[in-house]
């Protein structure tokens, strides 16, 4: 059985494991807002189409 020195060093570890974890989760989930943002923005062609304001 472990010691409770052992888990404690554990749960530091686990801890440690948890917030990385909470970091990259972020990351992930801000790129996907970006790409979503994006397509949203490309889906219009660009922005406006000027030509037709030119007569």
């Amino acid at each position: 059985m472990a010691t409770t020195e052992e888990l404690e060093e554990q749960l530091k570890s686990l801890k440690s494991e948890m917030t990385q974890m909470k970091e990259i989760i972020n990351v992930l989930l801000s790129m996907v807002v970006e790409d979503d943002e994006e397509e949203e923005y490309s889906a219009f062609g660009g922005g406006l189409d000027f030509s037709r304001f030119n007569t």
